[in-house]
C-alpha cells in the first residue's frame, strides 16, 4: 500500500525566484512498478524546473524504516535541462545523461525495497552549482551525497509511505 503525501518542500539555501512560474519539484507515481519488491527497473521520475544558476542536477531515493535509513538510488551529474528519468535496468551506472552511484546495499544503481513493514520513501532532487561533482559512476552513495551538500543551491522533495505486509 502506498500513500502519497504532499510532494513539494522547498527548503533550500536559496528560495525560488519570483519569476519562476512553476516551483522546483519532483514527482513519482505511487504505482510505479519499480516500487515493487524485486523490481529490476528504476523508478520513473519527473522534475523541474531548477532555479537560476543551476549547472547540474542530482536525484536521490531514500528508504527510511524505524532505526534505519538506506540510500537506494543516486544519480548525479545530470544535465541541467533534464526533466525526466525513464525506467531502465536497475543495475546500470548511467541514467538520463548522468552517473549512478553504488547504493547503500553495495549494489550499482537502484535496489528495490522488499522488507516487511512501513517504509517512508523520500526522493530528493538537487539543483547544483557545478556541472560535475568530479567523481566516476559507481562512487559510493554516501561520498556523492556529501559532495552534493557542498554544491546544493536548492532541493525539491517527495515523500511516499509504503507498507509491505
Amino acid at each position: 500500500m502506498l500513500i502519497l503525501k504532499p510532494l513539494l518542500l522547498l527548503a533550500a539555501l536559496l528560495g525560488p525566484s519570483p519569476a519562476q512560474a512553476v516551483p522546483f519539484s519532483v514527482t513519482l507515481s505511487p504505482n510505479d512498478p519499480a516500487l515493487a519488491c524485486h523490481a529490476t527497473s528504476t523508478p520513473v521520475l519527473t522534475f523541474g524546473p531548477p532555479p537560476p544558476g543551476t549547472r547540474s542536477l542530482a536525484v536521490l531515493l531514500w528508504d527510511q524504516r524505524p532505526g534505519k535509513l538506506s540510500g537506494r538510488w543516486l544519480v548525479f551529474d545530470l544535465p541541467v535541462k533534464t526533466t525526466r528519468l525513464d525506467a531502465q535496468n536497475a543495475s546500470r551506472l548511467r541514467a538520463g545523461g548522468g552517473k549512478a552511484a553504488t547504493n547503500d546495499a553495495g549494489q550499482p544503481g537502484y535496489t528495490a525495497i522488499c522488507a516487511r513493514g512501513r517504509h517512508d520513501i523520500y526522493v530528493d532532487v538537487y539543483a547544483l552549482d557545478v556541472p560535475s561533482l568530479g567523481v566516476p559512476a559507481g562512487t559510493p552513495l554516501r561520498k556523492v551525497h556529501a559532495l552534493i551538500h557542498q554544491h546544493k543551491l536548492q532541493e525539491a522533495k517527495l515523500h511516499l509511505v509504503r507498507v509491505i505486509p
